[in-house]
């Protein structure tokens, strides 16, 4: 396990919209470090945008493969600036993983200004405000 923040990843966790890979490739330059977005190599690997996977394999597998995908990423022994999917920290294991191998940052963000930035995209959990917002209640212990 690494002892302090320079060993460690560094990663960004917040509800969708808080800027999580909007803040990783700066702060990732500004370290030194690469840049890993959750959500792009979930893409990567599946072959399909995050909105097809939840078309195809539905919301209940989403968060399975984000969970194993994050965990995954944790592991890798090279420093790097990790944007998290918004329901990745959820998932107990990876909140363990977050523990043993990062320094993690909550990205806050008011419902209000998180819908402003994702209303109208192809998010699979933002197409409807009444359940993003719901979403966001639920989300926030």
């Amino acid at each position: 396990m690494a002892l302090n923040a320079l060993e460690r990843h560094l990663a960004l966790v917040g509800f969708m919209g808080a800027g999580k890979t909007t803040l990783a490739e700066p702060v990732a330059a500004r370290l030194g470090r690469k840049a890993v977005d959750a959500d792009r190599a979930l893409e990567g690997r599946a072959q399909i945008s995050v909105s097809g996977f939840f078309a195809k394999r539905g919301e209940t597998e989403f968060p399975v493969a984000e969970a194993g995908l994050a965990r995954e990423i944790l592991r890798d022994p090279v420093p790097a600036v990790i944007a998290l999917g918004g329901g990745a920290v959820k998932t107990p294991e990876v909140r363990r993983a977050l523990d043993e191998h990062a320094l993690t940052v909550l990205l806050e963000v008011d419902a209000d200004t998180a819908w402003e930035r994702v209303r109208g995209g192809d998010r699979p959990l933002a197409q409807d405000e009444a359940a993003f917002r719901r979403l966001f209640d639920e989300r926030q212990p």
